[in-house]
């Protein structure tokens, strides 16, 4: 899994993220710490999944945990994502069939 900052606007107190390949619990670690950062500096976080090619629950978990660390405090987390056919086989069979409909994410 790579990660990369596409915005950082500090005024506005906004970053917007692309997450590609492999996102697990062997690697998603640095996102983790990356994200715990975010929930203290941003107001409003975007990640966008387009490039993943792989999605386990750990991430899933991940995702679900962010989201309401940024509800409680009250800030925006948006997460688009356009699944490969084979990610979202491996996440209908883990019983997620919408993988943003469940976190009640945005969709690209």
């Amino acid at each position: 899994m790579e990660y990369k900052l596409k915005t950082d606007d500090v005024k506005r107190r906004y970053r917007e993220y692309e997450v590609t390949g492999d996102v697990s619990v062997q690697n998603i670690e640095p996102l983790m710490e990356e994200m715990k950062g975010c929930v203290a500096s941003c107001d409003e976080v975007c990640i966008n999944l387009v490039g993943i090619t792989e999605f386990d629950t750990s991430a899933l978990q991940l995702f679900y945990a962010i989201k309401n660390s940024f509800i409680r405090d009250k800030k925006k987390f948006r997460v688009t994502c356009d699944l490969a056919p084979e990610v979202a086989q491996l996440l209908s069979n883990c019983g997620v069939g919408d993988l943003a409909q469940v976190l009640s994410f945005g969709v690209a």
